[in-house]
């Protein structure tokens, strides 16, 4: 961890982290890249993660193929597609029998997906709070963009998500798998009444679009933002992917597979402030204490080593963390070699050398 006096002083001394973790990963011979990635439970300002690209990683990141931007699959940006049509359409009702999924509505309709809009639905409560005191939230994205949790989350201030189940969506008026906030009662905020409706910008990215009527078997169409229904909030919930485009260079972004090799988090006053860890400035006042907190796991480091650096005979360590840099056995008992490997085992040891000697009295097969 380390305690600074304010936030500037924490941005200066930050980066110096970053770099000593970077240089550690190198001096272990591992390629680690420092990517954005999500605050998640820690909380705080800024995180990033120090990940290894590896094909059987269990993380995932997402990557601009021109320029340096990478970040965790949870917090990548990307630049959403689409304009405004030239004439806006009627908002018209249409028999869509059987249609319950955005790829069976978009075929039966003859629209790409990207002209629908997703409904998703979530029960969200607050940290602590139980399940029955919680309200649904009603998540609207283009029908080719997938919903970021971890983002969603983020936009709620925290809290836990499970999948809405059907009884608490017709509560709310809508229809699982013909929903739209088309005819909704929305709410303005979270302490309002009425269905909260969280909605990505990439609804703006379009127009004339298929989304449910609200009713078993049928849809709307040419619906249009806002003119024909309102959101609670807008802001990013959609999740990155392999061939969207990068927000800094407007090049291409590819998913890549990656170990967690460690992470770095700017945590600001949250824990200071709340357990009122303060110091006492200049003018002997107590001031909140400004955090980071970082970390390296060493067995999960130690593992991607050996994935990184291995044949079909087993592990061949970097040189700079092998337990040993030379493996001494004497092969036979006489009195000339037991004296000779001893010597040699000196020499070595006086030029330098980490020497593991096998000086037992035994056979090599043993050995």
């Amino acid at each position: 961890y380390s305690l600074d006096v304010d936030e500037e002083a924490l941005d200066k001394f930050y980066p110096q982290i970053i770099q000593a973790y970077h240089n550690i990963f190198n001096r272990c011979a591992v390629r680690a890249r420092a990517i954005n990635a999500d605050v998640g439970a820690m909380g705080g300002k800024t995180s990033h993660e120090f990940v290894v690209p590896h094909e059987q990683g269990e993380d995932a990141f997402i990557a601009c193929t021109n320029c340096d931007y990478a970040a965790n699959v949870e917090a990548a940006e990307f630049v959403r597609e689409g304009k405004k049509p030239e004439a806006v359409e009627p908002l018209q009702k249409v028999a869509t029998p059987d249609c319950t999924t955005i790829a069976s509505v978009a075929a039966f309709t003859n629209v790409p997906t990207s002209q629908t809009i997703k409904a998703v639905f979530y029960w969200w409560t607050k940290w602590g709070q139980k399940d029955e005191d919680g309200r649904l939230i009603f998540v609207l994205l283009r029908g080719d963009l997938d919903v970021s949790e971890v983002k969603l989350i983020n936009a709620l201030g925290g809290g836990e998500l499970r999948a809405a189940i059907d009884e608490e969506i017709v509560a709310n008026g809508a229809v699982a798998g013909y929903a739209s906030a088309v005819g909704l009662e929305i709410a303005p905020s979270l302490d309002e009444s009425g269905i909260y409706v969280i909605s990505d910008p990439s609804i703006e990215m379009g127009g004339n679009f298929i989304v449910g009527a609200n009713e078993t078997g049928y849809h709307f169409s040419g619906a249009n933002y806002p003119r024909d229904f309102t959101v609670s909030r807008m802001i990013d919930i959609a999740q990155a992917d392999t061939g969207y485009r990068c927000t800094i260079c407007g090049g291409q972004l590819k998913a890549q597979r990656a170990i967690e090799a460690g992470h770095c988090f700017k945590l600001g006053t949250r824990y200071s402030k709340a357990v009122d860890a303060t110091y006492l400035d200049t003018n002997g006042r107590p001031q909140p204490i400004f955090m980071g907190s970082y970390g390296i796991g060493l067995d999960r480091l130690m593992a991607i080593i050996v994935e990184l650096h291995h044949d079909k005979d087993g592990i061949i360590w970097p040189d700079s963390v092998a337990p040993y840099k030379i493996h001494l056995m004497h092969i036979g008992k006489s009195e000339y070699v037991t004296e000779t490997a001893a010597i040699l085992y000196e020499k070595l040891r006086v030029a330098g050398f980490e020497v593991l000697y096998d000086d037992r009295k035994l056979g090599a097969g043993v050995k």
